[in-house]
């Protein structure tokens, strides 16, 4: 089960990560895909052309990637930390540490306009965020949530989405964390990634125990 569990986290974080990327495809020549695995942080063009490891993360966890600034963030999930690099994988930095309050932070997303970066804490039970140099951490959600996973943004509607593996829900949030609601409760069992197309108007995850995505 662990093994189970170990692989399908790097293909969610691999199909989430792409997700947020591919919208730059119009706006680029050669459009980049990042993901995470065992050892580090990759990166290559998204016909797979030029895969190189870009970083040598000792447990990276869930990864958001933020464009306009040229920054990537993850999280680690054995030094309980949350970081960012530049998308050449120069100047690391460690942004929200144990010190402030970290247990153990799962998903990351990156909110650009509102300059906040949001994560889930499976240790601590919260939906927390900061602004994204990492000052200012908030709590946003803390009652509620039993094994929070992904969580993605949606600036359109200006709500936070989220995946909670114990509950098997997937529940949303306005961004200051307020009126919290339970989306889909039922046909999930512990839901993993998660991604929002707001212009759509669809949200899609993934499913560990029913091998979907929905």
């Amino acid at each position: 089960m662990l093994h189970r569990n170990r692989n399908l986290r790097l293909i969610v974080l691999t199909a989430f990560s792409l997700l947020l990327l591919n919208n730059s495809v119009a706006h680029a020549q050669a459009a980049t895909m990042y993901w995470t695995h065992d050892q580090g942080i990759d990166h290559a063009e998204t016909g797979g052309e030029n895969r190189e490891i870009l970083l040598r993360v000792r447990a990276p966890g869930y990864m958001a990637v933020d464009e306009s600034r040229g920054k990537i963030y993850w999280t680690d999930l054995d030094l309980s930390t949350i970081q960012r690099a530049n998308l050449n994988g120069n100047h690391v930095e460690v942004l929200v540490t144990r010190d402030d309050g970290l247990g153990s932070p799962r998903g990351i997303a990156v909110d650009g306009v509102g300059g906040k970066i949001y994560w889930t804490d499976s240790g601590t039970e919260k939906i927390q965020r900061a602004n994204l140099d990492g000052s200012h951490v908030q709590d946003l959600v803390t009652t509620g949530v039993f094994s929070p996973l992904s969580i993605a943004v949606d600036r359109i509607e200006g709500k936070i989405y989220w995946t909670d593996f114990i509950t098997d829900k997937i529940q949303r949030a306005n961004l200051d964390g307020s009126h919290v609601q339970d989306l889909v409760t039922a046909g999930v069992s512990h839901p993993f990634g998660i991604a929002v197309d707001g212009v759509g108007g669809k949200i899609y995850w993934t499913d560990f125990i029913t091998d979907k995505i929905q």
